[in-house]
């Protein structure tokens, strides 16, 4: 307790740099203890299920000629409810869409909200439970148009009244009323499944007009979930799920298709927290994290290392009075426990105060972040920086003699001073580095050559209007003396398209190619987007819509020509495609160079095929004559509103959308930059300390040399030499330990920057360059004074 009281006392002290210390550790801890929070909350998804260790989700593995997807998320239907029927040991089964996904909808008195919509069945709470809070959770999810919404949802739709019984209007699909059944406790944020509202399964026939829930082949866009008694086997599991397949999907007509396609399963716990994706963001943020920690360590030990000359004289007459090493050691742990817990003081406030930039960074709440488990987890990170912090500090001061009370201490201690910046710089040069890939990557991803130009495009989604309003839409657009063009189609290259259909050989099952089918599109929407035609030609005003005529990519052009034998092209062709309805037959006209669906992945780009429709599609894009600016998007928006007053009317920017679709790339730069800046500052510190220690030791030194001939220049290349001596293989090694890593994060992109030596050479110079300018600045001022003031002493 006296050490303690010691220590508060000496917080302000001056030559102690307490200030620098708990400043520097706090903006350490506060980075470094956010980004670990941040992992153990990615971590943690789908633990909060009871018994979630007996949840599995189905997957689907399915192999089609060149095409092979495994481990895929999604099922047919009929699956989940199958295996509860059929195997032994399945408890519980359920399925889910996003069909709905995230819409907007129109209370009884017109108010106009925002939500989640999942499409579940009656069973969803069987194998996925929440708690309700009011209905009948089964019966609701067993009538058609009948839904439970979340607790936050209900309050603000509410407004503290019940809202059982109202009812709502979805603006895809007016004239459809589904009426609140029951209200459901919130799921939390660290779940794979986010929703707001979950709306009857049964109620597909009444929005689609269709339904194939209970197929077992196609159709595969359920997520599946089943509930297994504990003792039970994955593997024996797997093997009965096998033996289903086979019963429901002969083998004979998947080999007729040659095809090969089995389903698995994958616990529920690893469904979000194994993706590749994630293993790899948590490797990099646990890097950074240890990065920022342990240079913020490092200053802390240099600046308590630095005092040594100041305190040794404090120091040496302790130990006259009778304090033994131990004594010393205490004080100097004392010391440590106060510096450590104003940091992390300081720390909490700094996370608090920039609270909306710390959840919009990290995608989390603060209190999703630091739940008991992960503050638990923190604490036990805050006592190793203790122990370090304090250890190597106390050892140094303990060893001090005795008679440095009646002589001078010179000691310097430099070699330690000279590690423990070493290693701030080898992390600053990892991190920096690593900045510099994200950010290179980032910036190739937002403009990278799509295959068609969106510049001065925007568009508007008007799902469940009829085609005769569109139209008049379109016309009263295209009068605007902004809009240049105005074209329609049912869907967009960076919304990606339906990868489900197939090509087949004519008058067979045999399947000829996978694609991704990009729907339907009007006569002036290839030129609307500049999308490169290379052979035939493009859609246009001759061609009604009954004509059944297709265009294709580059790349399924010549898969087609190669694995059909047409050696003369594949202009004129007939192609015979699912997911069309019957006939399924259509011509070739055109062939336009290849376009990006979606984002760049690590998968590579997909044959496309598009189709064409001479009656308006619910995406109705315009290019601008001009730039995008807010008046033209709000007049465009009056426009649509004036003509359709009971719709929810968003013009979108295609540009903002391309950017918007790279938002976890952004985040995770935007991450590591401010990691790499924090742990720069930090090191900065640290080597002004180091600069301030070096000149104040060498005064003298320095004051004879200038006597004798030395300039300005010499001198501050003395100091700068002993430096960079230090920080040019230490931010060598840092800055070649992040190739590793960097090469590992751009496996997940199917196109990427090349590593080359510039980069890498760039951020080592950038470095340098800061160092040195930092040094010249510190060392300006002691190398122009004037030899004598330091001499006079003497």
């Amino acid at each position: 307790m006296k050490n303690l009281n010691i220590a508060l006392r000496s917080l302000f002290k001056k030559g102690r740099s307490n200030g620098i210390k708990i400043l520097s550790l706090g903006v350490g801890l506060a980075m470094g203890l956010v980004l670990i929070a941040k992992v153990c909350f990615e971590l943690s998804y789908d633990d909060f299920y009871p018994d979630s260790e007996c949840i599995y989700q189905i997957r689907e593995n399915m192999e089609a000629g060149e095409k092979k997807m495994d481990d895929m998320d999604f099922v047919s239907g009929g699956v989940a409810p199958g295996m509860k029927l059929e195997i032994p040991g399945v408890v519980a089964a359920t399925r889910c869409t996003f069909w709905v996904g995230n819409s907007v909808f129109f209370m009884s008195d017109k108010n106009k909200y925002k939500a989640d919509f999942l499409l579940a069945d009656e069973c969803f709470f069987d194998v996925l439970p929440r708690k309700v809070l009011t209905g009948d959770a089964k019966q609701i999810l067993s009538r058609p148009l009948y839904v439970l919404v979340s607790e936050s949802l209900a309050e603000r739709i509410g407004e503290g009244k019940d809202v059982t019984g109202m009812s709502f209007e979805l603006a895809s699909f007016p004239g459809r009323v589904i009426t609140i059944g029951g209200v459901f406790e919130d799921v939390p944020e660290n779940s794979h499944l986010r929703y707001d509202v979950l709306l009857s399964l049964c109620s597909i026939k009444d929005l689609m007009g269709w339904t194939h829930e209970n197929g077992w082949f196609g159709g595969d866009s359920y997520h599946g979930y089943i509930k297994v008694q504990p003792e039970a086997d994955q593997e024996a599991l797997e093997a009965e799920m096998a033996k289903m397949l086979d019963r429901h999907v002969p083998p004979e007509k998947l080999k007729e298709m040659g095809m090969t396609y089995r389903l698995s399963l994958k616990p529920l716990k690893e469904v979000y927290a194994t993706s590749s994706a994630v293993k790899g963001m948590a490797v990099m943020l646990s890097l950074i994290a240890f990065s920022i920690l342990f240079a913020a360590l490092m200053n802390y030990i240099l600046l308590m290392v630095s005092s040594l000359v100041v305190r040794s004289k404090e120091v040496a007459i302790h130990k006259c009075y009778g304090a033994s090493g131990k004594n010393i050691s205490g004080m100097i742990f004392s010391e440590t426990f106060v510096n450590l817990f104003a940091s992390v003081l300081l720390s909490a406030l700094l996370i608090l105060a920039l609270r909306e930039m710390v959840e919009e960074l990290l995608k989390a709440s603060l209190g999703a972040l630091f739940t008991w488990q992960t503050i638990l987890l923190l604490a036990g990170v805050c006592l190793l920086v203790f122990l370090f912090a304090g250890l190597f500090p106390s050892y140094l001061f303990s060893r001090v003699p005795v008679a440095v009370a009646f002589r001078s201490y010179t000691e310097s201690r430099r070699l330690w001073k000279k590690g423990l910046l070493f290693i701030q710089f080898v992390a600053v040069g990892f991190l920096v580095t690593l900045l510099a890939i994200i950010g290179l990557q980032y910036q190739k991803m937002v403009t990278d050559n799509p295959g068609y130009s969106y510049d001065r495009v925007v568009y508007t989604s008007l799902f469940g209007v009829e085609s005769s309003a569109i139209r008049m839409v379109m016309d009263e657009l295209g009068k605007l003396p902004e809009v240049e063009a105005v074209a329609v189609s049912s869907s967009l290259p960076v919304r990606g398209g339906d990868g489900g259909n197939m090509i087949y050989r004519n008058g067979s099952d045999d399947v000829v190619l996978h694609i991704n089918d990009l729907g339907r599109m009007d006569a002036d929407y290839i030129s609307l987007m500049d999308i490169k035609v290379i052979e035939g030609k493009a859609f246009d005003r001759s061609y009604s819509d009954s004509a059944r005529i297709v265009m294709v990519s580059r790349m399924t052009a010549e898969k087609l020509a190669l694995t059909l034998g047409w050696k003369d092209g594949v202009v004129g062709k007939k192609l015979y495609i699912s997911g069309h309805g019957k006939p399924n037959d259509f011509e070739i006209i055109g062939v336009y160079d290849e376009v990006r669906v979606g984002a760049i992945r690590s998968e590579i780009m997909p044959p496309t095929v598009w189709f064409y429709s001479s009656r308006p599609g619910s995406i109705v894009s315009m290019k601008l004559h001009g730039d995008i600016t807010v008046e033209n998007m709000k007049l465009i928006e009056k426009t649509i509103q004036k003509l359709l007053p009971d719709k929810d009317i968003s013009v979108n920017s295609y540009e903002v959308s391309i950017i918007n679709m790279y938002s976890a790339s952004r985040l995770f730069r935007n991450s590591v930059m401010l990691g790499g800046l924090v742990t720069f500052l930090i090191t900065l510190v640290g080597l002004i300390g180091y600069i301030a220690d070096e000149t104040t030791r060498r005064r003298k030194e320095i004051a004879i040399r200038k006597v004798n001939g030395a300039t300005v220049v010499n001198i501050m290349a003395i100091i700068s030499k002993d430096i960079l001596y230090m920080a040019i293989p230490a931010v060598l090694l840092g800055v070649m330990s992040s190739y590793w890593m960097g090469e590992n994060w751009l496996q997940q992109f199917s196109e990427k920057i090349p590593l080359s030596v510039f980069i890498f050479a760039g951020s080592a110079l950038a470095i340098w360059l800061v160092v040195l300018v930092m040094v010249v600045a510190r060392t300006w001022s002691i190398a122009n004074e004037d030899p004598v003031k330091s001499l006079k002493s003497e």
